[in-house]
């Protein structure tokens, strides 16, 4: 069967972000608290560890087994803790084209391709291991699936392919829970389209083989019971802190607009309303198709195709709440991005698309450039888990810290940022990569200092966390205490700050041990 050009064009968009991203992103150190939720239970698993029994498990294992499997092809580094988030953005730069040609054509969609990646890339710190990565890539390689098999010219295309896209969503899912509104999204689709209906069965079964494979992995590994009784946590324990009005950004917005006036307020709004696009595009996505719906610019046979996707989209929007921030929506932005772009090709008459074009591609290069003025900011330092490209004003203080924590020592992290179990190849003699003030509770507190009363930890790498900043990044937990008091009183009575020199990274001090002081 011949390749035809938007696949082959999308193959080579693929390629070159992987081999760009590859270059430079895969050894680049980013200090977010999410990436080391992934890769230190991951390189556990990897280990041999039973999750959620060994180890606290944060979300679904999908993620878990995805990036164990890497760590033990290729080994563990950040490269190999990189790998996915990587191929993840590279395939949906590919997707987000390949799907706007096929609504559009090629023009759109490469300028809806170059606008999605300008943007992902912006933000180093979003291009981290992160589960919603996964997730949403194998959505939208499984939802383009089901378009590829609905068109009008690939109706009789091979079962294999319905089955595919159902593994891909059930995949997906196991990745981020909420993704079954995606999948029961497409099957009420396939139920109410006569076309689709007897491809329903494959679909459904292959969604279903994946959620079987899955809970017999579990079960193999020791870890289903415990399992289902940490979704049953998270289901009650999560909400509580982690709600996020729909398009917010941490710490807001008000202030800086308030301080600024004139070309530099002018110039800030610009800013705001390029980062707010995950929340703006599937809203004026919805909008838009329904002009072009009124005016006439839908053919008969590509209805159906569009409310897939419109409907598709509203369920992935979904699955970003109760934590509907920007970056959140960000995770789920491929598909807003091509179905707008695909819109405004239909709508707005060529000479006028010819104009502000080039206008529009401005802002998205703008935001690329401050990927590449950041990463020449960086330094190289060597750590167990390779070579790193570091902030050069953190450079110092993550050398003194590999300098003293190394691999096999005993070290705790506390409250957040667990990549400094990665890139120490430290051990965490806690089943808990974080403790999150806040979502857990004392039951947490009182496991984990008992966990470390029974085998006190070497270092500590502390922030002495205020009430402001959790609640800069958690605006809805005004009820919830930001502290763990017993446990901190415990570690602040056995553990001192290093000294000559002071170490700190992004805040986090190095303690040690009192009965290890010079």
């Amino acid at each position: 069967m011949a390749i035809s050009a938007p696949v082959k064009m999308a193959a080579v968009i693929f390629l070159a972000m992987t081999t760009l991203l590859l270059l430079f992103h895969g050894n680049r150190m980013v200090f977010t608290n999410d990436e080391g939720i992934l890769l230190e239970p991951a390189q556990r698993l990897a280990h041999g560890a039973v999750p959620y029994v060994d180890f606290f498990g944060y979300m679904s294992p999908g993620s878990y087994w995805l990036q164990s499997a890497i760590f033990r092809c290729f080994g563990v580094s950040l490269w190999a803790g990189r790998l996915p988030v990587i191929l993840d953005l590279a395939l949906q730069c590919a997707l987000v084209f390949w799907l706007t040609e096929r609504l559009s054509s090629l023009i759109p969609a490469l300028a809806a391709a170059v606008a999605f990646a300008g943007f992902q890339i912006a933000d180093p710190s979003f291009l981290t291991a992160q589960h919603r990565w996964d997730s949403a890539t194998l959505a939208l390689l499984g939802l383009c699936f089901v378009v590829r098999c609905s068109t009008d010219a690939q109706r009789r295309t091979s079962p294999a392919w319905w089955w595919a896209s159902g593994a891909l969503m059930g995949a997906a899912a196991w990745c981020t829970p909420s993704l079954g509104l995606l999948i029961a999204a497409t099957m009420a689709w396939m139920a109410v389209r006569r076309e689709q209906r007897n491809r329903l069965l494959h679909f459904a079964g292959a969604v279903a083989l994946v959620s079987a494979a899955a809970l017999a992995t579990l079960a193999a590994q020791g870890g289903l019971k415990a399992f289902f009784e940490q979704m049953a946590w998270l289901s009650t324990h999560y909400t509580g802190v982690n709600v996020m009005p729909y398009g917010s950004v941490i710490g807001g917005w008000g202030q800086a607009i308030r301080s600024t006036q004139g070309f530099e307020q002018a110039t800030l709004l610009l800013v705001l309303l390029c980062v707010e696009l995950p929340a703006i595009l599937p809203l004026a996505a919805l909008a838009l198709w329904a002009l072009a719906a009124w005016r006439g610019k839908i053919s008969s046979g590509e209805g159906g195709i569009v409310a897939l996707l419109l409907a598709s989209m509203t369920a992935l929007v979904l699955t970003a709440f109760p934590r509907a921030d920007v970056m959140h929506l960000a995770f789920v932005a491929a598909l807003p991005y091509a179905l707008t772009v695909a819109a405004l090709a239909r709508l707005v008459p060529a000479r006028v698309a010819r104009l502000a074009a080039p206008i529009a591609l401005l802002f998205p290069l703008l935001f690329a450039a401050n990927y590449w003025t950041s990463w020449r900011g960086t330094q190289s330092v060597a750590s167990p888990v390779g070579r790193l490209r570091v902030p050069a004003d953190q450079r110092a203080g993550m050398e003194q810290m590999l300098a003293r924590v190394g691999p096999g020592q005993s070290l705790f992290v506390y409250p957040y940022m667990p990549i400094f179990y990665f890139v120490t190849q430290a051990s965490n003699l806690s089943r808990y990569s974080f403790l999150a003030p806040g979502m857990m509770t004392t039951r947490e507190e009182f496991e984990v200092l008992a966990e470390l009363e029974k085998r006190p930890p070497e270092w500590v790498m502390y922030l002495q966390l205020s009430r402001e900043e959790f609640l800069r990044v958690f605006p809805s937990a005004t009820k919830l205490d930001h502290r763990f008091g017993t446990l901190e009183g415990w570690l602040e009575s056995n553990y001192e700050p290093v000294d000559n020199p002071d170490i700190s990274v992004v805040g986090y001090r190095l303690w040690r041990r009192r009965s290890f002081s010079m």
